[in-house]
């Protein structure tokens, strides 16, 4: 069952609201919303970091267990 075009319009006016919302939140508190987007932006690149890091360690252990079984052994 695929969602039709009302769950994407509705998606797309929520989000709509949302930025209208955190725009007018940013324009009455500059300095706290400053301070709340560094801490959200630091958060998101940890996260994004951390998940980079792990997705490299599984891609190259799969690598090397493809490279170490292609090898072929003497009979």
């Amino acid at each position: 069952m695929r969602p039709g075009p009302e769950l994407a319009q509705g998606n797309l006016g929520f989000s709509g609201l949302l930025s209208v919302v955190g725009g007018v939140l940013l324009g009455i508190t500059p300095l706290i919303g400053a301070l709340v987007l560094t801490w959200w932006l630091g958060a998101y690149a940890l996260v994004f970091g951390g998940t980079l890091l792990a997705l490299a360690f599984r891609l190259h252990s799969q690598r090397a267990s493809a490279a170490h079984s292609a090898t072929p052994h003497p009979a």
